[in-house]
């Protein structure tokens, strides 16, 4: 076991989340509801913090990437975004914290682009 030069943030959608998704334009979403979204929230690895503190310095400081990619997993059309702010982010999303974080696999870490989800390829 390794432990890794990362902390990790995950976002744990909320009722204002998941009113937006719904609200989406062709948006399809019959299989799958907020709980689901909960208990497969997203999570971030950021540079490795000592502390809560620095952690939330670190989310502050990427607030528009980490609330963007939230969004554009979804909705890849600005137009259709919440204004991204710190108000309406804490409101979305519950946060979770880890500032250790341990690699098990005794394999390197692979990294791929972000791929969002495509709701309704056929649209």
């Amino acid at each position: 076991m390794f432990e890794t030069n990362r902390s990790v943030v995950m976002l744990i959608p909320q009722e204002p989340f998941w009113a937006w998704l719904n609200s989406l334009p062709d948006s399809d979403l019959d299989d799958l509801s907020l709980e689901d979204l909960q208990d497969d929230p997203n999570a971030y690895l950021i540079d490795a913090c000592d502390d809560i503190d620095q952690v939330w310095d670190e989310i502050i400081s990427r607030l528009d990437e980490l609330f963007s990619a939230e969004l554009a997993d979804w909705c890849e059309d600005p137009e259709h975004w919440p204004d991204i702010n710190p108000e309406i982010f804490t409101e979305w999303f519950e946060i979770r914290i880890a500032t250790v974080v341990a690699d098990l696999p005794n394999k390197e870490m692979q990294r791929t682009p972000f791929e969002p989800i495509i709701l309704n390829p056929d649209a």
